[in-house]
């Protein structure tokens, strides 16, 4: 019995050794998965210090936008190229008890816990260091974003929307840029069917014209409404015939399908900026004609950035029976830049460029 309580004993001390190292080990590695150079904690800090510097930068660049617009409204120069001039413009825009920053170093803005966010960040593009103010649209590429101001109060930021390059100094059609999303809305067509057809054939002239409203000389030459030619933006089709009876007393009065919107549209889906906070009008007439009625429209663009034909400006039924519609669609004006107007401050991605007089 003694000899068995022996071996008991001594089996029972092996076991308990080994269960500590067992539990030495993975104590240790626990430790370094929370704690190592990548462990768990020290991604988790990492994650919060970008996000909070993300934060702070996306605030300051917007305080920077909106002295911009004031200073562009104001024909006063608005360019931001030093940390002064950041300091100020932020020291101005926030009070003491909504402050999203500490406070500045030579180098940058801190964020609440320290971090710094690069005056470089907020009013220089690249990593050279270059100001943007040495460069004019000409320098532009298509897809790059711009501030444009409108000269009327009633849209954007004081009358300032951003922009999109549709086409850059590489194409045929000079620097051409497209508001980013709609500005307004435009009704075309009307219940009364005799009315509706004299909207419908004009519908072009109509949008090119409404387009003028947003056309600021001091930075723009020429506006027109997206899906108009670029070159020759009242471009318009011939007449619409028939062979189908019913339509023999139409023949000749509607304008005809044409092709103008493709230039455009083709090139706002190559960019990926086809889609907008609205459906819009494309300076575009098209006809669907068949034997069981004719509709005629004015092309569109929805939501997701696919052409939408639907909802007439005219009906025509083998019956006789006429009718009209009346549609309110979003606006999308595109402007034809002057030459040697400067750009300045963003990086034309995520904050637009500004464009000044030269």
């Amino acid at each position: 019995m003694k000899e068995k309580l022996k071996n008991v004993k001594g089996i029972t001390l092996i076991a308990l050794v080994i269960t500590i190292i067992v539990l030495l080990i993975l104590a240790g590695v626990t430790i370094a998965t929370l704690t190592g150079e990548n462990g768990i904690l020290t991604r988790a800090s990492d994650a919060s210090r970008e996000t909070e510097i993300a934060s702070v930068r996306e605030q300051a660049q917007l305080n920077i936008a909106s002295y911009v617009a004031d200073k562009l409204k104001n024909g006063e120069d608005s360019t931001v190229n030093t940390p002064e001039k950041v300091q100020e413009i932020l020291n101005n825009a926030n009070t003491e008890g909504n402050k999203y920053y500490s406070g500045f170093t030579e180098t940058g803005v801190t964020t609440p816990n320290g971090y710094e966010v690069p005056y470089e960040e907020l009013y220089t593009t690249g990593t050279s260091g270059e100001e943007t103010a040495s460069k004019t649209v000409e320098d532009l590429v298509a897809g790059d974003r711009v501030y444009y101001d409108t000269g009327d109060t009633s849209v954007g930021e004081e009358g300032i929307i951003e922009c999109i390059v549709l086409y850059d100094s590489s194409s045929e059609y000079g620097v051409q840029i497209i508001s980013a999303d709609t500005v307004g809305t435009v009704t075309l067509g009307d219940s009364d069917f005799n009315i509706a057809i004299n909207l419908y054939n004009n519908a072009i002239t109509t949008l090119n014209e409404k387009a003028r409203d947003y056309l600021n000389e001091t930075y723009a030459s020429d506006a027109r409404c997206v899906g108009s030619v670029p070159n020759n933006k009242n471009a318009e089709s011939g007449y619409f015939t028939s062979s189908e009876s019913y339509m023999t007393d139409y023949n000749s009065m509607f304008k005809n399908t044409d092709t103008n919107y493709e230039t455009d549209y083709n090139q706002m889906t190559a960019l990926g900026i086809a889609s907008s906070n609205n459906y819009y009008w494309l300076a575009s007439h098209y006809v669907n004609s068949h034997p069981t009625n004719s509709d005629f429209y004015v092309r569109c663009v929805n939501t997701s950035g696919n052409l939408y034909n639907f909802g007439y400006l005219c009906y025509i039924s083998p019956s006789g029976f006429t009718n009209g519609g009346s549609i309110s669609y979003g606006f999308r004006p595109v402007f034809t830049l002057n030459s040697g107007i400067k750009i300045t401050n963003g990086d034309g991605e995520t904050t637009p460029y500004t464009l000044v007089a030269p």
